[in-house]
């Protein structure tokens, strides 16, 4: 791709500081002139962010035949097809049927990964098979294919009654992860009381059941006393985490005095209460005009990590 070259002229500030070597009259074209050099630097940052984005973008005819042959013997199908190039790897959009694609390969024409948009007579019988299972009747929304080198994973997503399962299943239709929302009314008893004894009455916003492997947790999340909480249980109703949504009033003393010292020029943004597995920490969001920066603590304000 050819490139693109500007000339920028630059004019120092201390120009606008000479004014008094202007007369009266030229005030008004001395204020146009830094209005022009405003909206031309405006557009040169656009010109530029433009031309670093596009730089990714190639021409069919300008991929390499090696490429472009194994992908069209590949995909001899595809259309409204287009390339972009991230190092030495090719991504391709493109369109099959009506339904979309994306693959990765790299210059010699393997194929890294392939994504695919599929109708529901596309989705193989066995991984049907294994979701009946789990949901007896269902419309499904939206279903994906995903091959990553010799890994192939299904991603089937439908709604019932208003609420939204997730399938995620192998070629041979295992069951890798399934994941479903929740009326109240599925919500095991046996949460609810733990969460009504311990913290007090919830009224629940929203739950989740996810299942993986041998492993499932229940995702609770609702309002205590006018504060939002969040659980995760196991399913024998054990709590493995809990976290509370916090005023800055509510935020420790010593957390404050610590932010204080350390962050003086920062806002406090948001703050959160954690538990888990017995420990108690306290996530705070800071901000000021260049930084963003969230600081977990201790009980005693002792910064525990920054992200």
């Amino acid at each position: 791709m050819p490139s693109n070259k500007y000339i920028i002229f630059l004019i120092p500030d201390s120009f606008q500081n000479h004014s008094h070597l202007f007369p009266n009259s030229c005030s008004l074209f001395v204020s146009n002139i830094k209005l022009q050099m405003k909206i031309i630097f405006r557009f040169i940052v656009y010109i530029f962010f433009t031309q670093s984005v596009l730089s990714q973008r190639i021409d069919q005819k300008n991929v390499p035949a090696v490429t472009l042959n194994a992908f069209q013997l590949k995909f001899p199908n595809a259309q409204e097809t287009k390339w972009k190039l991230d190092g030495d790897i090719y991504k391709i959009d493109y369109e099959v049927n009506g339904k979309s694609h994306f693959l990765k390969m790299d210059a010699k024409g393997t194929v890294l990964q392939h994504n695919q948009d599929l109708y529901v007579s596309e989705i193989p019988k066995i991984v049907l098979e294994t979701i009946r299972k789990k949901a007896t009747y269902f419309d499904i929304n939206d279903a994906d294919k995903y091959e990553n080198e010799s890994r192939i994973t299904y991603e089937i997503k439908f709604k019932v009654d208003g609420k939204y399962s997730y399938f995620w299943l192998n070629e041979n239709g295992k069951l890798i992860k399934y994941r479903k929302e929740l009326n109240d009314s599925e919500i095991p008893q046996s949460i609810i009381t733990a969460i009504n004894k311990n913290y007090g009455l919830v009224d629940i916003d929203y739950a989740k059941y996810v299942e993986e492997g041998k492993k499932v947790i229940y995702i609770i999340r609702g309002e205590i006393k006018n504060a939002d909480h969040s659980f995760t249980f196991d399913d024998n109703a054990t709590i493995l985490n809990h976290s509370i949504d916090l005023k800055d009033s509510e935020i420790p003393a010593l957390i404050l005095k610590t932010i204080s010292n350390n962050y003086k020029d920062y806002n406090i943004q948001d703050a959160d209460f954690k538990e888990e597995n017995g420990n108690i920490t306290y996530v705070i969001k800071l901000k000021n005009s260049k930084t963003q920066v969230y600081v977990t603590f201790n009980e005693s304000g002792k910064i525990l990590e920054v992200k």
